[in-house]
């Protein structure tokens, strides 16, 4: 990683095939095949089309039926997937892509040239509804050279391109299974990954079972089910009672207790995912950058931390995680006073007969109905008016994705958890006029063009210390302007049974149990 972190230069970049397919997650003596592990989540997946995910958890699922060009570890290397390796023009304008050999979708049609550019021309393709297209705006497009090998036109060159391809943004999509689903497809995915979807009841279970045309090493799970279970705490009971194997996100209240269980296996490594209450810029009363300042002195994050999220968290002190490449604590900290609270408020002649309408999201974050219930009596501790409304996730993710003019956003909670380790997705990701919605997930509807300006100059520089230099000031910028309330950054936390060994677990909050053995 730290090579891709230096640019591209000029040198051909080129990743070496694996000796053994698979090897970076094998582990050595695989034997016996496990029938079934079962896996408690606490919400329903809205899409398992890769091109329109938003959320970590369902590009996760995506990962593992469709497969990636490239895997990166948890320590941020990559590792030849669907593609073996790349190699990159002097000029940093083309890569080019050396597709796998031999691979068969899940229906058993062929995975070739043909079908990358079709998933591209899809991506790049402005009528289709693409989230994440910022990671990849840079691209212009994808140029067939023969079977096996494509190439990928740039409008720029753009120095974290390598790491974006193991994206699940940009795993092909079964042309055959295009042609005979359309866009329903979301509902029947067919990629090239170690498994495939075998029911999927909403609310209630995804069940994948293992894929007999993949191209890579048998996994040792025959079949995985993701059973829906909203409240944590009954994940958790699950768990302990044999009825899960893998409890996504328990309760943080919890984790001491389950650590203290020798029957459980508990990881929360810091993750590049940052939760925040989004402010609205452009419309009500955050469209006022002191009400915003305001909003963040008001609440106390690091008492939310300790006393709600029992420390499996870290208060934000920059606008990205500290696990990118591009982090910066901020000098400038906007530490709980809610007396400069209220004056910013005066000075901002804010209405205090107006309602604030928050929403949150529940089961999605760790704690995140009790985190917006402590911003809300916070808030009305300096005499703000708020009204506090629960969702579930769906229907949540389609009021983030309206428009300005039927937006009802106001402050709401969510987060953003950049997927490769590099700041880009998260300043660029989040904050640019590009991705306001509904073009992309920017819900505060943040636009400032001197920030556009920084952070495209960012994306070309191929210094990586200039590259800092951009990615410092357009975080100093972003942080005074404050489109968001920044309140921490989670950690990943998953528990397991003790039995279980081999499962990847990385800073991007994914988990790969493919290949876990049984003890």
């Amino acid at each position: 990683m730290k090579g891709m972190k230096a640019g591209w230069n000029n040198a051909v970049l080129v990743l070496a095939l694996a000796a053994v397919v698979g090897l970076w997650i094998c582990p050595t003596g695989v034997r016996a095949d496990i029938a079934e592990l079962k896996i408690g989540i606490g919400v329903d997946a809205d899409t398992l089309n890769p091109q329109e995910q938003t959320t970590t958890l369902f590009q996760n699922m995506c990962d593992l039926m469709y497969g990636s060009f490239f895997f990166q570890d948890p320590q941020g290397k990559l590792h030849p997937g669907l593609a073996t390796r790349y190699e990159v023009a002097p000029d940093g304008l083309t890569l080019t892509l050396y597709l796998r050999k031999g691979v068969k979708f899940s229906d058993g049609t062929d995975f070739n040239a043909d079908a990358v550019k079709l998933t591209w021309d899809r991506i790049l393709n402005p009528k289709m509804r693409v989230p994440l297209r910022f990671g990849v705006g840079m691209v212009k497009q994808c140029v067939k050279i023969d079977d096996y090998t494509v190439a990928l036109k740039l409008k720029y060159a753009f120095a974290p391109l390598a790491p974006t391809l193991s994206l699940s943004l940009v795993s092909p999509i079964s042309p055959a299974a295009l042609k005979k689903y359309g866009q329903d497809v979301r509902q029947h995915p067919v990629g090239a990954g170690p498994y495939l979807l075998k029911q999927w009841v909403k609310g209630d279970r995804i069940v994948m079972v293992r894929n007999e045309n993949y191209w890579g090493k048998k996994p040792t799970v025959a079949k995985i089910i993701w059973k829906v279970v909203p409240e944590a705490a009954t994940r958790e009971a699950m768990l302990r009672a044999g009825q899960v194997d893998i409890c996504y996100k328990p309760l943080p209240s919890n984790v001491a207790a389950l650590k203290a269980d020798a029957n459980i296996t508990v990881e929360m490594p810091l993750d590049t995912r940052t939760i925040f209450m989004g402010l609205n810029c452009q419309k009500g009363v955050t469209a006022n950058k002191k009400v915003r300042q305001a909003f963040n002195y008001a609440v106390d994050k690091k008492a939310i931390v300790k006393k709600i999220l029992f420390d499996t968290a870290e208060p934000m002190d920059g606008p990205v995680s500290p696990k990118v490449f591009g982090y910066f604590k901020m000098d400038k900290q906007y530490d709980y006073n809610p007396n400069r609270a209220k004056q910013l408020l005066k000075e901002a002649n804010f209405d205090f007969s107006k309602t604030v309408h928050m929403r949150t999201p529940q089961g999605r974050y760790l704690f995140d109905r009790q985190v917006s219930e402590a911003v809300q009596a916070y808030l009305q501790a300096i005499g703000v008016k708020v009204q506090l409304r629960t969702y579930d996730w769906p229907t949540y993710v389609a009021g983030l994705l309206k428009p300005i003019d039927k937006t009802e956003l106001e402050v709401f909670l969510l987060g953003w958890g950049p997927l490769i380790l590099d700041a880009d997705m998260g300043l660029y990701g989040q904050f640019t006029c590009e991705v306001n919605p509904p073009r992309g997930l920017g819900s505060a509807f943040y636009c400032n063009p001197a920030y556009d300006r920084l952070m495209k100059a960012s994306r070309q520089e191929q210094d990586p210390q200039k590259r800092l230099v951009l990615l410092k000031k357009a975080s100093v910028m972003v942080w005074d302007d404050c489109p968001w309330l920044w309140l921490h950054v989670e950690k990943f936390v998953i528990a397991y049974s003790a039995r279980i060994k081999g499962l990847v677990v990385t800073p991007t909050e994914k988990f790969y149990p493919q290949y876990i053995t049984l003890q």
